[in-house]
């Protein structure tokens, strides 16, 4: 897009005409006060601009009317602006004309038939911006920016205050915002941002709720028949404590197919083999046991017998000894001769006669004859006493051995019950799991549901793909590279300050850099108002060198608003300083305008009138005559 012509409708049917020339540098010199810089305020107005920042004065008091004719491609766009009352800076009033070859309005009774909005997206769609969103980062509150011709103009005009300015680089930067526009709509102006990169946003966010519904959906039916993922973690959890599964081994929970897997592993768990049961020898040790302790028992009672037998016997023989040897002391054992009928002692007779010699002498031997017998049965005594010793002490060992094997038989029922609980309760596990894997199999709408969410996300995969923030990073580093090759060249051929290092459009901070090996110098710690405009003009050309060569939508014009104004205002005054300064930098002007072809309009209000035979010929208006103004006199006088 370029401007072929501006057109003043004053309140009684006057019309003034400027036009333009395409593709090449148009310039209008003139004094001060002349107009020169409401030129540019017109164009901005006419392309949609909200405010009129036409200043109050001549212009003001005596257009009603604003035209601007663009040239497109194909096409032609005039466009007419209602000037705002007097108190107010802006109007909805819009006419628009549309046509391959238009004739400009002579008269000004237009109707309103457009507003603001629809004028800017009518310009817009026609400069070719497709469309577009840029979605802040999470956690940023600012909502999301489409770019429009609006923002495309940041990149078109230089105002007066800003051609030279040092603190800000682009049109409007110093305004509220503006940076922060400027940041999130030129990746979309310099192709960095996917030209179908709204269409694929807007698919992903279809994609992703569609996604959400198409699992919950997928979840719904796992519920009806499984219980879902939620049964699924439930039964892992239980697995685990019952031991079936190790409890060091990690589990994605957000894979459906991976716990399904491990659990239907599961169901090959064979249960422990169990202890044998020792119910029917235990029953018989038992019975056993208690046989050989009656057995001991009697053995304990004989052998008590035996050795009080044996106590008695000895004490018995002991008497009869000691009462033998009384006998024996008194010779009862030698001799007995005295009357029976006679007391021994006192020699009376007696009731009772005494026993006969005879009968006390037998009396005598069996009592010898016991005390016989008693010490020749002491041997055999002795043996059978040893013999219920010994065969106690085998009983004893015996019973022990019973014993220790009942005890072990005791354990081994309660290790067998322990296994036979763990089986148990494993069993039980297995069991829901059997059951849920068993659902999950008859489950095919699941199955379906499956394909359906992995071709969204499949899908999704791409569009992050091709939206994915390092390749858009690479594209931008591309961009300014190619960019920064420009400007650095461009600085030299202009002299400007460290133009030995590269100069680089920061699109972080919005500004120039200079790479200086010690540190980076930024536009604003740059000296002089002549570094600071070359600054200015060499990033302005190098973007509408990229966007031609790159095809983006972005209007072809430059509009500068005094450039010169670092030097001095004009060659007609007597200040004849920097004439060379001045020179250098319109030719550079020229010589990067012709290097489009015609590709690229410049139009430049400012006091430098140079009587070099390019620059006058690239003048459309000169102004320093009184006759001559923006808005002609007759106008108003």
């Amino acid at each position: 897009m370029q401007i072929c012509e501006l057109v003043l409708y004053g309140y009684k049917g006057q019309v003034r005409h400027l036009p333009f020339n395409l593709g090449t540098v148009n310039i209008i010199t003139g004094k001060s006060q002349s107009g020169k810089s409401a030129v540019g305020d017109i164009i901005d107005y006419c392309l949609g601009g909200d405010s009129c920042n036409i200043a109050d004065g001549v212009v003001r008091e005596n257009v009603a009317w604003y035209g601007l004719l663009l040239q497109f491609e194909k096409e032609q766009l005039f466009v007419a602006r209602k000037n705002p009352e007097p108190g107010q800076q802006t109007t909805s009033y819009c006419y628009v004309e549309i046509g391959e070859k238009l004739e400009v309005p002579e008269i000004c009774n237009f109707q309103s038939n457009e507003n603001v909005a629809g004028l800017e997206e009518m310009i817009t769609r026609r400069i070719g911006i497709s469309e577009n969103l840029h979605t802040p980062p999470e956690g940023q509150s600012r909502p999301p920016l489409s770019a429009n011709i609006r923002h495309a103009l940041y990149y078109c005009f230089q105002g007066q205050d800003e051609i030279a300015a040092k603190n800000f680089l682009f049109h409007k930067q110093s305004e509220d915002f503006i940076s922060q526009a400027i940041k999130d709509t030129i990746p979309y102006f310099l192709g960095i941002v996917n030209e179908e990169s709204l269409a694929l946003e807007n698919e992903r966010s279809i994609l992703k709720r569609k996604l959400v519904l198409e699992k919950r959906k997928l979840e719904e039916n796992r519920a009806l028949m499984g219980g879902g993922s939620n049964r699924a973690i439930s039964l892992i959890s239980e697995a685990r404590q019952a031991g079936l599964i190790d409890n060091n081994s990690s589990i994605d929970y957000q894979d459906y197919k991976s716990m399904y897997s491990l659990l239907k592993s599961i169901l090959d768990w064979k249960p422990s083999r169990n202890v044998s049961s020792g119910m029917d020898r235990l029953t018989y040790l038992q019975s056993l046991l208690e046989d050989y302790r009656q057995e001991l028992e009697e053995i304990e009672q004989s052998l008590y017998n035996a050795k009080s037998f044996s106590g008695e016997t000895t004490e018995y023989k002991d008497e009869v000894v000691h009462q033998k040897i009384r006998l024996e002391s008194i010779g009862l054992f030698e001799q007995l001769d005295f009357n029976p009928g006679v007391c021994p002692l006192c020699s009376g007779e007696l009731n009772s006669p005494l026993p006969g010699v005879e009968m006390i002498k037998k009396s005598i031997l069996n009592l010898d004859k016991s005390i016989a017998n008693v010490t020749k049965e002491r041997p055999k005594l002795r043996a059978f006493i040893d013999g219920l010793e010994k065969e106690r002490e085998q009983k004893r060992e015996t019973i022990k051995g019973i014993e220790a094997e009942i005890d072990g038989i005791y354990y081994q029922e309660q290790e067998a019950q322990r296994i036979k609980d763990l089986n148990s309760r494993r069993a039980r596990v297995v069991g829901r799991i059997s059951l849920w894997v068993e659902s999950v199999e008859t489950d095919t709408d699941s199955e379906k549901q499956e394909q359906i969410i992995k071709k969204l996300q499949n899908r999704l995969s791409e569009i992050d793909e091709i939206l994915d923030v390092n390749t858009l990073e690479e594209r931008k580093q591309s961009a300014l590279s190619r960019i920064q090759v420009d400007m650095t060249a461009w600085a030299k051929q202009l002299q400007l300050e460290h133009s030995d290092n590269p100069y680089r459009l920061d699109l972080s901070k919005v500004t120039v850099i200079v790479d200086k090996p010690e540190r980076p110098v930024p536009l604003r710690q740059l000296g002089s108002g002549s570094n600071w405009v070359g600054v200015h003009l060499i990033t302005y050309f190098a973007l509408q060198k990229f966007f031609i060569n790159a095809n983006r939508p972005v209007p072809r014009f430059l509009f500068f608003d005094q450039p010169s104004q670092v030097y001095f205002p004009s060659e007609r005054d007597e200040k004849k300083t920097d004439w060379n300064k001045v020179n250098e930098m319109y030719n550079f002007v020229i010589e990067r305008t012709t290097a489009e072809h015609g590709k690229l309009q410049v139009i430049i209000v400012d006091h430098a009138d140079l009587l070099d035979e390019k620059f006058q010929k690239l003048i459309i208006e000169d102004w320093w005559d009184d006759k001559n103004n923006l808005v002609p006199k007759s106008w108003y006088e």
